[in-house]
């Protein structure tokens, strides 16, 4: 089998198509939930919640300076409760379209499920709506 066979050259465009800019290609789908970052996404989800009268704890979006976050790897992005004394917990993964959570992300839902905690994973706002009015006693 010559290396470079078709099914090599294909994947290789697919890695670098910058190096094959004349080569005609199928439109990439748009990639977005109409929020530039996954912070803006959370910071806007936490405001629609807190409206709903939810009570939100988010997640580190980040360090200033680059510098280490102390946080349990794969915690959810959104601790989100009710303080009315309905018992009400679950939690909300955020994630910007086209991405996934990490295996670590993965594994710490799977054991917050087995605990009896409701874990979403959103990639837009309806998304994130959609469980809350599941969740609203």
């Amino acid at each position: 089998m010559n290396r470079f066979d078709d099914s090599f050259l294909q994947r290789y465009r697919r890695r670098h198509p910058h190096l094959f800019p004349d080569t005609p290609g199928r439109e990439r789908p748009a990639r977005g939930n109409g929020y530039v970052s996954e912070a803006a996404f959370q910071a806007d989800a936490a405001e629609h919640l807190t409206l709903l009268g939810w009570e939100v704890q988010e997640g580190p979006k980040g360090s200033l300076g680059g510098g280490p976050v102390w946080y349990t790897a794969g915690w959810p992005d959104l601790t989100v409760y009710r303080t009315d004394g309905t018992r009400r917990l679950w939690f909300a993964e955020l994630k910007q379209p086209g991405n996934r959570p990490s295996d670590t992300q993965l594994a710490c839902h799977g054991r917050l499920r087995a605990a009896g905690f409701r874990v979403t994973v959103a990639f837009t706002l309806a998304d994130l709506l959609a469980a809350e009015a599941q969740e609203r006693p």
